[in-house]
């Protein structure tokens, strides 16, 4: 509330006779208002069983403000995948996803589930279960993931995302269970996953984003991007395919394994050559800088969308492969899940 400046007129007596004074302008403070605290969503854990992986997983979930307090009101679930050596809490300890979508009034549910190491793809490689729980045998990075929490009994992380998680989702939460009420986004391999999943289950999700993902698997050059100028590694090379990586290479050939056409049902770039418009909206970023140089691969993907005049929402700014990038550019992926999504 502002005060106005109020001039007072002074009267004083001098004498047997009496003078006006000048105005004198009396300045008084400006008072405002303290702002409104942000309500706040809450954060909980919930464990379940997995067919697809044969195990007990977690997932974490944010619940808007007001949730409580809306027991027939249906919410739009956005799903939020981790990247390769991140879990379930990723999104929340090292992005502080909660307080975006807190700053964002957001009235959707967050769901981050646990992806562990499998790019979110239902994979031919074969699985030792018993040897994974004995000495960390088939995991990525055996001395810095808990066998009991990521041992699997099936490579089958595409299904258990659309079929565990979505089921038990909606089985435990008030929410929209349509394609209609569901967004999908993640980081690197998130990225990736988020695509995938969306672009080969166009009946599921209605909305992905991508941030700094792997959005061409196949992409080989040039490096820095030049538009017209793509290069796709050919089938015959697929079984060379990271070799300059190294251990990170012969990782993802794991997973997707030697067959040329399983690398291109889960490919982004491939995918999006065949999607109808819309169906999934999509949104693309990366940074300049981006360590695994994925900004080039993302800027193809963009040529194709552009090429195929499919609306999409891109940005290519500053920034590394890290939450520095990722964290800034948060709200703007909840923002765009957020307006191609039905509301509660």
């Amino acid at each position: 509330m502002k005060v106005a400046l109020v001039a007072v007129l002074v009267v004083t007596g001098c004498g047997g006779g009496s003078e006006a004074s000048q105005p004198v302008a009396k300045k008084t403070t400006e008072v405002t208002a303290p702002a409104a605290p942000i309500a706040k969503g809450t954060v909980e854990t919930r464990t379940f069983h997995s067919e697809a992986l044969g195990v007990d997983k977690q997932y974490v979930v944010y619940l808007p403000a007001g949730y409580a307090d809306k027991p027939t009101a249906k919410w739009p679930v956005f799903y939020y995948l981790h990247g390769l050596t991140g879990d379930e809490k990723s999104w929340i300890k090292g992005g502080h996803l909660d307080q975006a979508a807190d700053k964002l009034g957001l009235g959707a549910i967050l769901v981050m589930p646990d992806g562990d190491d499998g790019f979110y793809a239902d994979s031919p490689r074969a699985i030792d279960y018993d040897a994974c729980m004995k000495d960390g045998t088939g995991l990525f990075v055996p001395q810095m993931q808990s066998r009991p929490k990521t041992c699997v009994r099936h490579h089958m992380y595409e299904t258990y995302i659309v079929k565990d998680v979505i089921g038990d989702v909606d089985a435990h939460y008030h929410t929209n269970a349509t394609r209609e009420g569901r967004g999908i986004a993640g980081m690197s391999m998130g990225g990736l996953g988020a695509l995938e999943l969306s672009m080969r289950h166009p009946d599921v999700f209605a909305a992905a984003a991508s941030h700094s993902g792997v959005d061409s698997l196949l992409y080989e050059g040039p490096h820095p991007f030049e538009p017209g100028k793509t290069k796709i590694l050919a089938d015959a090379s697929i079984k060379m395919w990271g070799a300059a990586i190294g251990e990170l290479g012969a990782w993802v050939r794991g997973i997707y394994g030697p067959d040329a056409a399983n690398w291109h049902a889960y490919d982004p770039a491939t995918l999006v050559t065949k999607v109808e418009a819309g169906k999934p909206a999509l949104y693309l970023d990366c940074g300049t800088e981006d360590d695994f140089a994925l900004h080039d691969g993302m800027q193809y993907i963009h040529e194709l969308l552009v090429a195929r005049k499919i609306e999409h929402a891109y940005y290519i700014g500053p920034g590394r492969h890290d939450f520095g990038f990722w964290a800034p550019r948060e709200v703007e992926s909840l923002k765009f899940l957020r307006d191609h999504v039905a509301k509660p």
